[in-house]
């Protein structure tokens, strides 16, 4: 029998009704279960406890059990038990009903937290998760859920305790987490044929940003990387901005950022070495830009980082 909800409402708004736990409104979790959905409808109007408004944010949800109906993007979906379900930062997303055995685990997790925890790890290649838009699913094998559930659990106690280094932790289980995830993807036949038979659009993104990973430090301008994959600039951050949601100058910011954000983490580079390095042309333009996407000066993160935690 499903719970229908009426009016359909935003999928935050439920999360943001059931016991769920986050940390400094970077990392969100919930799981959701009967007790949790309860009386989902007869809740007072629920507090903000999700992450940061102001940053995009993306989603996981791994259903365990029953069916959960959402309007993804304007278009209906059904998903069953043992799914994967990535619900990316820009997605209209909408409740429509779940059945009374629906019980799921949920990941929110802020772009800054993200891109924190990547720093200094393997790089995980985008295309394991890049373009879900045509279906935003994958179902799991029993093994695939079971190492999943296990990923999560561990990010859901480390946000229930205190620990003398809980951001650490939760770095690090989110991290296992996301390989968990990139593995199943990774060794998916449809993946790896559709990764295979990447468009043209999917394999200038690609080229692009291994460009941006091996380049970044020292090239700033998108011309440098159209120029490199013979295409103009205007082309290059047209196909970025309509798969990915985002410019070349946002990718090639971001890579500059987390360079940024392992330099600083050196104690023995000044700020003046660390500007040199990245190739800013002042310690004032290098402050501005860091600022602008932390939201913080390079001193402030490198005190931010040392002090004890």
């Amino acid at each position: 029998m499903k719970h229908e909800i009426s009016p359909n409402i935003d999928l935050k708004e439920f999360l943001q009704r059931i016991e769920g736990y986050n940390f400094n409104n970077k990392l969100g979790m919930a799981y959701i279960s009967p007790f949790s959905k309860s009386n989902i409808n007869e809740l007072p109007p629920p507090k903000h406890t999700s992450t940061n408004e102001n940053e995009n944010t993306i989603g996981y949800l791994v259903i365990i059990s029953g069916k959960l109906e959402l309007s993804i993007d304007y278009v209906n979906y059904t998903f069953n038990s043992s799914s994967w379900v990535e619900l990316r930062p820009t997605a209209e997303v909408k409740l429509i009903g779940y059945s009374n055995d629906f019980m799921a685990y949920i990941v929110t997790a802020a772009e800054s937290f993200v891109l924190d925890t990547l720093l200094d790890k393997k790089p995980i290649p985008i295309s394991h998760f890049v373009d879900m838009k045509e279906s935003p699913h994958l179902e799991l094998t029993s093994d695939e859920l079971t190492a999943l559930k296990m990923s999560l659990d561990r990010i859901l106690y480390y946000l229930r305790r205190e620990h003398s280094f809980k951001k650490d932790m939760l770095h690090n289980t989110f991290y296992n987490f996301i390989l968990e995830a990139s593995h199943i993807f990774h060794n998916r036949d449809g993946v790896r044929k559709q990764l295979n038979n990447l468009s043209r659009k999917e394999t200038i993104i690609r080229d692009f940003l291994v460009l941006v990973e091996q380049n970044a430090q020292n090239e700033h301008n998108p011309s440098f990387y159209s120029d490199k994959l013979c295409i103009s600039t205007q082309y290059l951050s047209i196909v970025l901005k309509e798969v990915t949601g985002h410019t070349a100058n946002y990718w090639i910011a971001k890579k500059i950022t987390s360079e940024a954000k392992i330099l600083l983490r050196t104690p023995r580079l000044t700020i003046k070495e660390i500007t040199d390095k990245l190739h800013f042309a002042d310690q004032s333009s290098f402050g501005k830009f860091f600022k602008k996407h932390t939201g913080i000066s390079p001193k402030k993160y490198r005190e931010d980082f040392s002090s004890p935690r």
